[in-house]
């Protein structure tokens, strides 16, 4: 500590931290469409028959390059419940599918998601953008994120991954998973802490 300044006051040397700043509207576009494409590549990467989902603001760059894939068809549902019930049957006949949600609409859609993909052991891969953390606390996503604590955890497999740092055999790896377990995998995506340094 030093004494002096203008008011001749105690001051301390050590500088308190600048106030958080929100990352620009920019910074949040170009790390979505990064991380988008990257999910994007690691789907493509695991040959699924079909991709299904809910339009979300953190998987529409994905969304959108899906639809436009040769690879597979995208199939956009107007509920989760839909979803689970595409990917279900898809399973069902051998094949890969994709579903992607926010975790309320995985919520929504827990009766189909326990009695068709848990009761019957249907390998598919369920990308949930996990919204209420940290790094992403909207008022209206935080009751979001802890009943999807509560209700989807401990019924079903939950990984953990940092939306703008995925792994590029994600999607692979996942269904590996999957379908050694016998069971669907659900990859919770979420924003985290100091991403937007790292990016």
């Amino acid at each position: 500590m030093q004494r002096g300044g203008r008011e001749g006051g105690v001051r301390d040397d050590k500088r308190a931290p600048p106030p958080y700043q929100a990352p620009s509207r920019e910074t949040c576009v170009a790390e979505a469409a990064s991380s988008g494409d990257r999910l994007f590549r690691s789907i493509v990467a695991a040959k699924p028959k079909l991709v299904t989902g809910v339009p979300d603001g953190m998987l529409s760059r994905t969304i959108m390059l899906c639809e436009a894939s040769p690879d597979f068809p995208y199939i956009a549902c107007a509920r989760e419940e839909e979803c689970i019930g595409v990917a279900s049957g898809a399973a069902m006949a051998g094949e890969r599918a994709i579903v992607m949600v926010q975790n309320a609409g995985l919520l929504n859609s827990l009766g189909a998601f326990a009695t068709m993909g848990l009761r019957y052991g249907l390998p598919f891969v369920v990308i949930v953008t996990n919204r209420g953390a940290l790094a992403d606390p909207n008022g209206y996503d935080i009751e979001k994120r802890e009943a999807f604590d509560a209700g989807v955890r401990p019924m079903a497999r939950v990984f953990d991954f940092d939306a703008n740092d995925l792994p590029d055999d994600l999607i692979p790896a996942a269904f590996k998973w999957a379908e050694a377990a016998r069971k669907p995998v659900i990859l919770a995506l979420e924003k985290r802490l100091g991403a937007e340094a790292a990016a």
